[in-house]
């Protein structure tokens, strides 16, 4: 009689060595099958790609900070300070009152694998074009937009080269899944609105 083997979840070195980019196959494959099912995992996925993100720009701040010449008030001058201090200011309240109108935000989502997400911006409603390419030809897929905590956002129909419109969502991380009309899951794609 065959012994089933028990399935697993990956260790913290796995997840780390995934959202670095640096899992091979067939470690990759079976890793990635894993994900499409696990949401604890999908969460410390998220999570060490926010890390991972979060490192890499403070050594690029760090970095241009230690090629710039330290700048003091003194040597900047008062007035042009307070000028484009002002001008900060006018330009927020202009984009914070704005931020609900204008045209909708192109966002193509594509199957990466490592650390990157679709990146969009808060408040602005979103035109999403999932990539197909290599998933079974369908007149129409059914998309699915859920939130870091699995709760539903958007359900709608999507046929391949349209678009699917959204109305405006906050910052956050969001999931967004291609499922047959049957409800077969397909793929999911990350989106990060910020």
């Amino acid at each position: 009689m065959a012994v089933a083997r028990k399935k697993t979840h990956p260790d913290d070195s796995q997840i780390e060595a995934y959202c670095l980019g640096k899992i091979t196959e067939p470690d990759l494959t079976e890793l990635e099958e894993h994900l499409l099912i696990c949401e604890s995992c999908q969460q410390r996925v998220m999570e060490g790609d926010a890390y991972v993100r979060s490192m890499k720009s403070a050594g690029t701040r760090f970095r241009a900070l230690e090629q710039k010449p330290r700048r003091t008030w003194v040597t900047l001058g008062l007035v042009p300070v307070l000028g484009i201090a002002l001008a900060a200011v006018g330009i927020g309240t202009f984009l914070r009152i704005n931020q609900h109108t204008g045209p909708r935000v192109p966002v193509v989502l594509e199957a990466t694998r490592g650390a990157i997400f679709a990146q969009a911006p808060a408040g602005r409603p979103l035109l999403l074009n999932p990539r197909v390419d290599d998933l079974p030809v369908l007149a129409t897929y059914r998309l699915e937009i859920v939130d870091r905590d699995g709760k539903r956002v958007l359900e709608r129909d999507f046929a391949p080269g349209t678009g699917v419109e959204t109305p405006s969502e906050r910052s956050g991380t969001y999931f967004v899944r291609l499922y047959t009309p049957e409800g077969k899951l397909l793929r999911e794609y990350a989106l990060e609105i910020q």
